[in-house]
């Protein structure tokens, strides 16, 4: 409260009532000015013992903030202008005056969180260390500079004078200040006797000052030691009338001593100027700290006790509805007890003889024949489950003469074997000495209550920790409750969808087939796998699998319905995605098939047919001579090898021999040479001198990712020359293929889903490796493939 205090705002007020607030600062400092200069024996130059006016400066501010400033400019300059110093000289002393003001004001709400009302005791520091000692700096400063400027030399000396001006301000804020900030709890004093006191305190403390400093001739006996006479009724007004109070008494004596002092009489006319109105001030200064600090202090103090007061009303209130809550939990006790007559009994404890008589419900509730009396408690004890009896033992223990009744719940072993809960309800009786005597009791069996209550809350844990949305509505279709998996799917908080229609998930155009589901499950139909879209609190569309049931009550009506929803938006984008792949891949397969099959015709075929007419040609024309025999017969040889080399390149591609028997870097540097002859191109492989032996999958997923990188960089890069490189480092066999082409954006690509890079990123998947795709814009790419393999694998290496 007192921290909001002190930083409320100053309202905004209208023309007319800003000038007014002006005027009443001009006013008040012009007052308190004149009385500053009205003690002018004790005064030099410009300068006195004390100058209420700061007080009044500082107040203003502090009470109406920094528009206050245009009052106190004007007041001081006038005021000072008024005494016999020059126009310059008057301005720089209001310049100082409303400087300082403004600064003492702005560190007192900024730096120390200032409450006006004085209420603590670090305000009244406060106050003290900037108010008046650390802003008075400042004015005196500035004030003593100006004078001595003007060449007036007050008290004959620079620092005289600068401490006269600094104890007069600081005194100023001290005796004014507090009382100008809580003048208006004085005002509210409206008890006859209090006020009379007050009124009585003033008179008091004027005769007793009137005594001590008007040095009256009444009195033969000097009578100076008694100065301090007035400290007891400044402590009397600071316990009885706080802040307000001690400070009207303290400026009452401060007037008077000031009064006094100019006419020359009292005890502060004794030395020189000088020290005189140091003394004076140090007087003042005593009787304010000592007064404000007691007057906070008895505030606080009665703050305390007021809030103490407070919690202890507060307190009673809540004991007092505890206690109404446990009279009607005990009558409801009774009622649900009576209920339940066919299973609980009554029982008697004689404490001497530990003998414990029990009614004839007994039978029923614990399995006993023949021991409804007879038994003691020892025995009793016996049966209770080993992890109640501290329970049971410790709630007989506690009971005392003020606290004599105690409930439990403990489970019992009975004699034809099961555990039942029990519900033990009891009254003590005790001798004048505080001895227990006996006990009387009932015992409920509440084994069906514990069990529905460990279902419930069983149920309760299933339901909040599931992932899926478990949602209850009624009747009507109102949502009636909501866990924590429904908020993680549909985003609505319990407390903003329970009490809502469920039409809320659903999107309009599904409405007429909620209404459809609504009509079967009233018909008492159960749906289960439902897949349907919802909706989210953000509008965000997800595919859900719903079963749906009704909720019965113990009547077998329908009253609502239980439904549990599913997230399968992931599992309908896998589904698009394996549809998308499987579609692409009969695409690829369509691919090979129609340029293996163009290969054969455009190529193999047309080699073939060439040779059968090269062959038909010189069966039906033989040469006469054998050389040119020999060279038309090496001409179809070396048709006959063109066309085994071109088959043998289709096998390649569709399967490499070499990777079966050379190993994956003989296959990979097999493949990059005849590659680059057939797409002229520069391709340079190189490979570690020793490479594990990898295991068929691996070898050939490596070898696949090769050829898919070398057709895309082929295809798409302009480039002409390629790097690829096999190495092996930390148990991982590493490929990357180059190439210095014009690159690709990856994150596009990766996004669009190429069936390229997806074939590749699967293999990689298979083989539980990684890969990296690094590429610029007309800066070339790399692939980087890294394959773990076994220790075992890398400690056997092959010649690459």
């Amino acid at each position: 409260m007192a921290q909001a205090v002190a930083h409320r705002t100053i309202a905004p007020l209208t023309r007319g009532g800003y000038i007014s607030q002006i005027a009443i600062v001009f006013v008040a400092y012009c007052v308190a000015g004149k009385l500053g200069q009205a003690a002018a024996n004790i005064r030099s130059s410009n300068l006195g013992p004390v100058w209420p006016a700061y007080g009044i400066a500082l107040a203003a501010i502090l009470l109406l903030g920094h528009r206050a400033w245009v009052g106190v400019f004007a007041g001081a300059f006038l005021i000072a202008l008024s005494s016999p110093v020059t126009v310059v000289t008057a301005l720089g002393q209001a310049a100082g005056a409303t400087l300082a003001a403004l600064t003492g004001a702005f560190l007192l709400r900024r730096l120390a969180k200032f409450d006006r009302s004085l209420s603590r005791l670090r305000d009244a520091l406060w106050l003290l260390v900037i108010g008046a000692l650390g802003s008075a700096v400042v004015s005196a400063s500035i004030g003593v500079s100006f004078l001595y400027a003007s060449n007036a030399h007050p008290y004959s000396g620079l620092a005289h004078a600068w401490l006269i001006y600094w104890l007069g301000d600081a005194m100023g804020v001290l005796l004014v200040t507090p009382l100008v900030l809580t003048f208006p709890a004085l005002l509210r004093i409206r008890d006859r006797d209090r006020l009379m006191e007050f009124v009585t305190l003033l008179l008091l403390v004027t005769v007793a000052c009137v005594i001590v400093f008007g040095d009256l001739p009444q009195i033969t006996h000097e009578v100076h030691v008694l100065s301090l006479i007035a400290l007891p009724f400044v402590m009397w007004a600071a316990i009885r009338f706080g802040v307000s109070g001690a400070a009207l008494s303290i400026l009452v004596v401060a007037t008077i001593a000031t009064v006094e002092t100019a006419l020359g009489l009292g005890p502060f006319v004794v030395n020189g100027p000088f020290t005189n109105a140091v003394l004076l001030d140090v007087f003042f200064g005593v009787l304010s700290i000592t007064g404000l600090a007691l007057a906070v202090l008895c505030t606080e103090r009665e703050q305390a006790q007021r809030e103490r007061e407070r919690m202890v009303r507060k307190q009673a209130a809540i004991e007092a509805f505890l206690q109404n809550q446990r009279v009607l939990q005990e009558s409801e006790q009774r009622l649900r007890l009576a209920a339940e007559a066919g299973k609980m009994y009554a029982y008697e404890w004689d404490v001497a003889t530990d003998l414990v008589v029990r009614s004839g419900g007994v039978a029923t509730v614990l399995g006993l024949t023949n021991e409804a009396s007879g038994q003691t408690r020892q025995q009793l004890l016996a049966r209770v489950h080993p992890d109640d009896r501290t329970l049971f033992n410790t709630s007989v223990a506690d009971l005392t003469p003020q606290n004599p009744d105690t409930r439990i719940s403990y489970r019992l072993l009975r004699p034809d074997g099961p555990v039942v809960w029990l519900e033990r309800t009891a009254h003590a009786f005790f001798d004048e000495h505080g001895k227990m005597t006996r006990m009387i009791g009932m015992v409920a069996d509440i084994t069906e209550r514990k069990l529905a209550e460990e279902v419930r809350l069983r149920h309760a844990a299933i339901v909040e920790s599931s992932s899926d949305a478990i949602v209850s509505k009624n009747w009507d279709g109102v949502i009636t409750s909501w866990n924590a998996g429904a908020q993680r799917i549909f985003g609505y908080t319990e407390a903003e969808a329970v009490g809502q229609p469920i039409t809320i998930l659903i999107p309009p155009e599904l409405l007429a087939d909620e209404s459809t589901v609504m009509q079967r499950l009233k018909a008492g139909e159960r749906i289960e796998h439902y897949e349907t879209i919802r909706l989210t609190k953000g509008g965000k569309r997800v595919d859900v699998s719903l079963t749906i049931s009704p909720i019965k009550d113990s009547t077998g009506r329908i009253v609502g319905f239980s439904k549990i929803a599913r997230d399968i938006t992931e599992r309908r984008m896998a589904e698009e995605a394996m549809v998308d792949m499987s579609r692409k891949l009969v695409e690829v397969q369509e691919e090979e098939r129609t340029r293996i099959a163009r290969d054969l015709h455009d190529d193999i075929n047309q080699r073939l047919a060439l040779l059968a007419v090269e062959i038909e040609t010189l069966k039906d024309d033989i040469p006469d001579s054998v050389d040119e025999t020999a060279r038309r017969l090496s001409n179809v040889q070396d048709g006959i090898v063109e066309v085994s080399t071109g088959v043998q390149s289709i096998s390649h591609q569709l399967h490499s021999p070499q990777l079966e028997y050379l190993g994956v870097a003989a296959a990979m540097r097999i493949f990059c040479r005849e590659y680059s002859a057939r797409q002229t191109v520069e391709i340079d492989f190189t490979s570690d001198d020793s490479l594990p032996i990898a295991s068929p999958e691996v070898s050939l997923g490596l070898f696949r990712i090769m050829q898919e990188a070398l057709s895309n960089a082929v295809k798409h890069s302009r480039g002409r020359k390629f790097q690829v490189r096999l190495g092996c480092l930390a148990n991982q066999l590493h490929l990357s293929v180059s190439d210095h082409g014009t690159g690709f954006d990856t994150k596009a690509a990766m996004n669009k889903g190429g069936l390229g890079l997806i074939s590749m990123r699967e293999r990689v998947r298979l083989m539980n490796g990684t890969m990296t795709i690094e590429s610029k814009l007309m800066g070339g790419t790399t692939i980087h493939v890294r394959v773990p393999v076994s220790a075992e694998q890398a400690s056997t290496r092959a010649v690459g």
